[in-house]
């Protein structure tokens, strides 16, 4: 019996030290390292440094925040001992207390601020208790004994002091009054402020994560470990600068920055950020398909069509059986499913990855692309850039604009004129990507020699790819045009034609010191019908035209330069034919 006493006794005691040692725990003091922003998202790394023992121990990341994509956890460790790391574990831990820790300062700040006004509110009531016992003796008169004030018997002599006591113990309460709201209204000020900064970063998040990273040592050592997790709510976009110089020939400079914004419940101080094209969570494959099913139109039931696929639609959500629908409104609605999918699925982005390998294949020798405020690397799939310095965003939602860098143009200035449209003539950059990084769709802010002058926007520019930006009117080219002839008549011997001619003709003048390059447009009418012609009239017309222009029909233009102090007449004729017996639509008057 003794033996057996023993015996349990020492298991008793053996057994949670056994779990002590194997459950020993090092609290992780981490700080976020390295940032990398997707469009929708963005992947946080945490480093710690810690001292861990021999054995088996486990490695502790608290305070994360409720958000994060479980799924996302990843961890990396360095150390000059051999450190075999386990499967990670996670749990939610609730909190009485708000996890976001400038969220909860706002809050004890706003809190504060209440406590004071509300004791600011007390001082003022027991003025306005005094200034009524004040008023009432003031208008004092004698009174019943029984009454809540004796009558106050004064010698004339003395009337005159108590007033003015009165008086000046009154001027010093509404004073005091006076003191007190002033300091009520600019506490509600910083009320307001401190309310409406809490409004754009409110969580509510009284939860938060705690990770459990399980590992075994060969010897006690400081090990560095890395834990990287993804959080939503978290974005960025480009937005450009264009900023152009009109003297002598011009250059132009376009300098990108990258808005960020975040309100995962954590601020990212001085971390290493990165922005990614890369759209983590987009879809790892294609939709399925659909049987597309179609029927034989029946004519006989073509007045109940609509019906029927209005009741064929109200089936299929019903989970009845569809009575039949006609073929053509089945196309149609076919037509419309392709072309949304279509749109859906269409991004010139994945177009331009699709094709980085057979570029670089092209060309060989390709280095990594840098710029002057940071480096950007273009890969296959995706380009990152990494933000130089350290940045700050902090988790209030508020947009931060970053420094990425600067693109290389060649460019050169024209000055375009639609005069059918405005004799304004607008100075416009005509610019040819260079470089191997493309121009990621997003806005652009427009400077013409230091002077905001309005906005615009990039769509995706692939290197080589040419892009106006049009920079505001130039008064110091004139445009005048005028309707030279409109006539119509009726040609032909036994069959008559209807015919229109018209003629213009825009006087253009350089009153520049410098030559111009002027790019001149007219629309000219296109003809949806076999049996209406349409023509330019050549000795009406100036030479030196292009036709159907960025492949839009009737699109006209000419292209030429101007000397300073130069004049020049530039002139359209267009003839439309008809059949007689028919009536013509869309000419403009």
């Amino acid at each position: 019996m003794k033996k057996l006493f023993f015996l349990i006794l020492t298991i008793c005691l053996v057994i949670p030290a056994a779990a002590h040692a194997a459950a020993e725990t090092v609290t992780a003091d981490s700080k976020i390292t390295a940032v990398t922003v997707y469009a929708n998202r963005a992947a946080v790394t945490r480093t710690a440094k810690v001292k861990i023992g021999k054995g088996a121990q486990e490695v502790v990341f608290g305070g994360l925040p409720a958000q994060i994509d479980t799924d996302s956890l990843r961890v990396e460790a360095r150390s000059r001992a051999t450190v075999i790391i386990g499967a990670l574990t996670h749990k939610q831990v609730i909190s009485q207390e708000l996890t976001s820790e400038r969220e909860r300062e706002l809050n004890d700040k706003l809190q504060l601020l209440k406590d004071q006004i509300f004791s600011e509110n007390i001082a003022l009531e027991a003025l306005r208790a005094r200034q009524e016992v004040l008023g009432r003796i003031g208008d004092q008169t004698p009174l019943q004994r029984d009454e809540e004030f004796q009558a106050v018997e004064f010698q004339p002599e003395e009337w005159a002091k108590a007033a003015q006591a009165v008086q000046q113990d009154m001027s010093e309460t509404l004073r005091m009054k006076q003191q007190h709201n002033m300091k009520i209204r600019t506490l509600n000020e910083v009320v307001a402020k401190i309310t409406e900064e809490l409004q754009m970063q409110r969580t509510g998040q009284r939860s938060s994560y705690q990770v459990t990273v399980p590992l075994d040592s060969s010897a006690a050592a400081d090990m560095t470990i890395e834990l990287t997790y993804q959080v939503q709510n978290a974005s960025w976009h480009p937005i450009y600068d264009a900023r152009l110089e009109t003297a002598e020939k011009g250059s132009l400079e376009l300098v990108q920055y990258g808005a960020v914004k975040q309100l995962s419940g954590e601020d990212w101080s001085d971390v290493a950020l990165t922005l990614s094209t890369a759209q983590p969570q987009r879809g790892t494959s294609p939709p399925a398909f659909s049987p597309m099913w179609l029927m034989r139109y029946d004519p006989y039931r073509s007045m109940a069509a609509d019906s029927n696929f209005k009741r064929a639609e109200l089936a299929k959500q019903i989970g009845g059986s569809a009575l039949p629908v006609p073929i053509g409104e089945i196309q149609g609605q076919l037509a419309i499913s392709s072309e949304e999918e279509e749109n859906m699925a269409a991004d010139p982005l994945q177009e331009w990855r699709r094709t980085a390998d057979s570029r670089r294949a092209k060309k060989p020798g390709r280095k990594q692309a840098r710029f002057v405020a940071a480096n950007i690397e273009t890969g296959g799939f995706i380009s990152e850039y990494k933000v130089a310095g350290p940045a700050t965003i902090l988790s209030d939602n508020t947009e931060t604009k970053l420094l990425v860098g600067s693109f290389e143009t060649d460019s050169k200035l024209e000055v375009h004129i639609q005069p059918a449209q405005t004799t304004e003539a607008f100075l416009v950059a005509h610019s040819k990507l260079k470089g191997e990084t493309p121009i990621l769709p997003g806005p652009v802010s427009l400077f013409r020699d230091g002077a905001y002058i309005g906005k615009s926007r990039f769509p995706l520019l692939r290197p080589e790819e040419e892009h106006d930006l049009s920079f505001g009117i130039d008064d110091q080219i004139s445009v005048k045009r005028n309707k030279l002839k409109d006539k119509r008549k009726e040609d032909g011997l036994i069959i008559k034609d209807s015919i229109i001619e018209r003629n213009f003709v825009t006087d253009i003048q350089n009153l520049r010191k410098t030559p111009v390059d002027i790019r001149l447009r007219e629309a000219v009418p296109v003809s949806k019908s076999g049996d209406v012609k349409i023509e330019i009239v050549k000795d009406k017309t100036s030479a030196g035209y292009k036709t159907d222009v960025e492949n839009i029909a009737g699109l006209t233009e000419w292209v030429f330069t101007l000397k300073p102090e130069q004049k020049q007449e530039m002139r359209l004729g267009w003839k439309v034919t008809w059949p007689k017996d028919q009536q013509l639509s869309g000419l403009p008057q």
